[in-house]
Formats: C-alpha cells, structure tokens, sequence
C-alpha cells in the first residue's frame, strides 16, 4: 500500500516538474526569440520630385536606372526672364556702388545731410537685396536630388508646362528600410538599437543582420500585433528594395 502511495507520488513530481519546465521553455522562447516572422525590405526613402515653381521644363538630365549624388543636378525650368531680372537687378546695383562712390568725397568731408547719405546707403543695400532675391528665383529654375538614391521614373517630358506636376520619381537604396509586424508576446522583447537576423527571399536569397531602428509604442487592439522598423545597410546596391524577407533574432 505504502509503495503504490510512493509511485502515485513520484508520479504526480514528475508530471508537475514536467508542466513547470515546459512553461519556463515557453517563456523563455517567447522572451528570446519569437521564431521566423515574415517582414518586407523598403526603400530607405522614396520622392516624388515636382518643382516648387511653375514653368516649362527645359531639359531633364536622368533617366530611369539612373544613380544620383545629393545635389546633382535633375531638370531644369526655362529661365530667360530670371536671366533677365538678375542681369537687371546687378545692373542697378552696380549704378548704386557707384554713387556711392562718387559721393564718398562729399560724405567724407560732410557736404551731405544725415537724411541723403540714409538714402544712398539704404539704396545701395536695397540693389544689393534685389540681386540675392533674382539670384535665388533663378536658382529655382534648377532642381537637385535631395539625397543619393536611383532614379525609376519619369513622369512629365521636356517642353511640357509643369505646376507642382511630378516630374521625377527618386528612391535610396543604401540604407534600406524593412518593416515587420510581431505579435503582442513579443513587445518587450526588441528595443531600438537590437541587432536582428534576416533572411532575405528570392532574387537575394542571403542571410543579412539589420539594426532595429522603430518599435511601435501603440498595440493593435484588433489583431495583437504592433510594428517594428529597422534599418538594413546595404553599400553595395545589391539587395533591391520590394523582396519579401524573414525576421529572427541574433542570440
């Protein structure tokens, strides 16, 4: 009697031990890895580039598959009549130098009132503001990529009258950009700064680690989910933006 009561209780040890084991497992795989999580590689950052200004497009200097620099130089506007203002204005600047100039004898010695050498200074600095403002109007006639990336569209023609039209379409490939989406047992378990595995899909077909850059602070109520976004380098330009990937983490 006494050593089935034993068995009985050796048993119900195991079991329970069992149970608890299984649970601490299933705590720590949630706490430390959340399995494989489908996620989607992005453009680092993705443009429409239209003109500020309107006008007629007077050459565009990419092509789709192009790769620009910060700065280069992408369309540009016609531009006589800014031309003209500039060339206008820098004239009546230079006029206003030399009055000033030719009276620097009598404001030296004094020979004018307080009231004229104001004007001939207040005009000089008014010529020389018109200049910067011509200046800048011209420089709006000429539109430069805001950030190095690959040209994939091309969206109006040379010749054709452009007002906040899309002209360009501008992505940036280096650093790409991947978002994901994990359930709720795995908030807490990334923050900002992680190191996690990825593995890239058809055409990449790779494994790559990219650093967690967002963690959404606000749950899905609905699904149980909330989104994490992170950064993925990628030099080179050989993993394209729009494949489907896999997320893990780097133990």
């Amino acid at each position: 009697m006494n050593g089935i009561s034993h068995v009985g209780v050796l048993s119900s040890l195991v079991l329970l031990a069992g149970l608890w084991g299984g649970g601490v497992l299933a705590q720590e795989n949630g706490a430390a890895g959340f399995g494989e999580l489908s996620c989607l590689v992005e453009p680092g950052r993705q443009a429409t580039l239209s003109s500020q200004v309107p006008g007629v497009i007077e050459a565009i200097q990419v092509e789709p598959g192009d790769r620009v620099e910060p700065g280069d130089t992408l369309f540009t506007l016609r531009r006589d009549v800014e031309l003209a203002s500039v060339a206008l204005e820098r004239a009546r600047a230079d006029y206003a130098e030399r009055r000033v100039q030719r009276n620097q004898r009598m404001i030296e010695r004094g020979m004018l009132s307080e009231s004229e050498r104001d004007e001939i200074d207040t005009d000089m600095r008014l010529a020389s503001m018109q200049v910067n403002l011509a200046n800048a109007r011209l420089e709006q006639m000429t539109h430069r990529a805001p950030f190095a990336g690959l040209i994939t569209q091309r969206l109006a023609e040379e010749g054709e009258y452009i007002d906040a039209t899309p002209v360009l379409e501008l992505v940036q490939l280096d650093p790409l950009r991947i978002e994901a989406v994990m359930p709720l047992t795995a908030f807490g378990a990334v923050a900002a700064g992680d190191t996690l595995e990825v593995s890239l899909l058809a055409p990449a077909g790779r494994e790559v680690t990219a650093q967690v850059q967002r963690v959404d602070s606000v749950i899905d109520a609905s699904s149980g989910t909330f989104g994490v976004g992170l950064v993925l380098e990628n030099p080179e330009g050989r993993i394209p933006a729009g494949i489907n990937c896999r997320l893990g983490v780097v133990n």
